[in-house]
């Protein structure tokens, strides 16, 4: 079993794969360049669609119990290699603990069960809610007067769903309205849900597992429980554009990946490399460790 969790990702790479002796090569076509990596010390390898590799090489990955993720034009994951072996492989590892979490483990993780009637939004983990809380009181800062925010923070904290920018606005959510804000809104989620999709799978984790997410046709409910700690930095850039700006234009569509990829905290990661730590954090939980 691998001794630690490292995740290789060649979802940007033009190049090949092959095997060489208990290691995995990568040869990048444009500059030859060449690294060898030990196969026992990767968890998970993502695989884009300009990567070549043989179905040997493959085989090698399997029987040291790596994970292949097959990845789109976006480098999100839409399929996935596991190995049929009787090694405990640290993805395996991870999901049987997921799926096995006691009962006390999981109310202290959600911190309350919804009931049919109950909007989803009221029981959400709490560490998940209270991040989201805390991040919807600072994007609030720079939009309205500091004599309502410890108003609108009791507000949040009764009511997180929607967009927090838009609390106090009259504003709607449609999603898949196709025009105006919706659509702002949309594009930029669609970013950003890639990106948890992708964090998701690297973690080893079972995306159909959500927390409070569920439905048969949505298969990654876990990556939209996790992704909701970021929606509050995306909706503060999405309502730096006007309402009429329009996905048609170039500049716009730039402005909202932009959003995805701003720096979350002040620790200087990005959003996507925080979603990175964040499910790798929620996989340590599952299995015990924190």
């Amino acid at each position: 079993m691998q001794n630690q969790w490292r995740v290789i990702d060649c979802t940007d790479l033009d190049g090949s794969i092959s095997y060489e002796r208990g290691r995995m090569r990568v040869v990048k076509n444009d500059t030859g360049e060449c690294v060898d990596v030990p196969l026992a010390q990767i968890a998970v390898v993502l695989l884009g669609l300009h990567v070549r590799c043989s179905a040997a090489v493959l085989h090698e990955m399997a029987r040291y119990g790596v994970s292949v993720m097959l990845c789109d034009w976006r480098g999100v994951p839409d399929a996935a290699l596991h190995a049929w072996t009787d090694m405990p492989t640290t993805v395996t590892t991870r999901q049987l603990a997921q799926s096995n979490m006691s009962l006390p483990r999981k109310k202290k993780c959600v911190g309350a069960y919804c009931t049919d009637e109950d909007s989803w939004t009221s029981c959400l983990p709490r560490f998940i809610k209270n991040s989201k809380v805390e991040a919807c009181y600072e994007v609030l800062q720079p939009l309205f007067v500091r004599v309502i925010l410890p108003i609108a923070k009791v507000m949040l904290h009764v009511n997180i769903g929607g967009e927090c920018f838009l609390k106090m606005r009259k504003f709607r959510r449609i999603p898949g309205q196709g025009y105006g804000r919706n659509a702002q809104l949309d594009y930029a989620y669609m970013v950003l849900r890639g990106f948890a999709v992708k964090a998701v799978i690297a973690a080893g984790l079972i995306p159909s597992l959500g927390v409070n997410h569920h439905g048969r046709g949505n298969y990654f409910c876990l990556a939209d429980d996790l992704l909701e700690v970021y929606r509050p930095a995306v909706d503060y850039r999405v309502s730096l554009l006007n309402d009429e700006d329009s996905l048609q234009e170039k500049a716009v569509k730039k402005h909202l990946v932009d959003a995805v990829n701003q720096q979350f905290n002040g620790s200087g990661l990005t959003i996507p490399s925080s979603l990175n730590d964040f499910a790798q954090q929620f996989g340590l939980y599952c299995e015990g460790k924190i």
